[in-house]
């Protein structure tokens, strides 16, 4: 009997050291997600200051736009430009913008449509630039002709005018 109690109380024992590690791992995990969770919330508070400075910036344009009297045409294409540059701040200075970006580009890069567009668009080039080239010969080869006939042109007229002083002296 006294060993049946020892296994029982081994037995105990091992459960409760089991547990104990789960517990201790339990709160090692807890501390790394708390840390974690810091990290985000850090992460999270500097894209909405950096989000406030846009948005300050572009109250502060706006102000001084009304200020000077600027023309509309131009304060909506330099509130856009703004925006488009907090857009780009956004997209390439954090770290979410940057996974967003990837994640769109992946979407495009994989998109059947995309990629038949970008073959047309290869085609298309290489027959321009064949055609281009094309053009280039027949007009090089335009010129020359023509300074071939402008060469044996003037070689004509020298010969006459050498004929005509030749007879000119002659008379004389």
């Amino acid at each position: 009997m006294a060993l049946s109690q020892r296994l029982t109380e081994k037995r105990a024992q091992m459960k409760e050291n089991r547990m104990e590690r789960d517990l201790n791992r339990a709160e090692e995990e807890t501390v790394e997600l708390k840390t974690e969770n810091r990290t985000l919330r850090d992460e999270v508070e500097r894209g909405r200051e950096e989000r406030d400075n846009l948005v300050e910036l572009l109250e502060r344009m706006e102000r001084a736009l009304e200020k000077s009297g600027g023309k509309k045409r131009r304060r909506g294409r330099k509130v856009a430009f703004l925006g488009l540059g907090g857009l780009a701040a956004w997209a390439f200075g954090s770290q979410s913008g940057r996974q967003k970006v990837a994640q769109l580009k992946g979407r495009v890069t994989s998109d059947q449509a995309m990629q038949d567009f970008r073959d047309q668009a290869s085609d298309i080039a290489h027959q321009t630039k064949d055609a281009a080239t094309g053009i280039a010969q027949q007009t090089k080869d335009a010129a020359l002709d023509i300074s071939q006939q402008t060469k044996d042109a003037a070689k004509d007229v020298a010969q006459q005018a050498k004929g005509s002083g030749q007879s000119t002296n002659r008379q004389s």
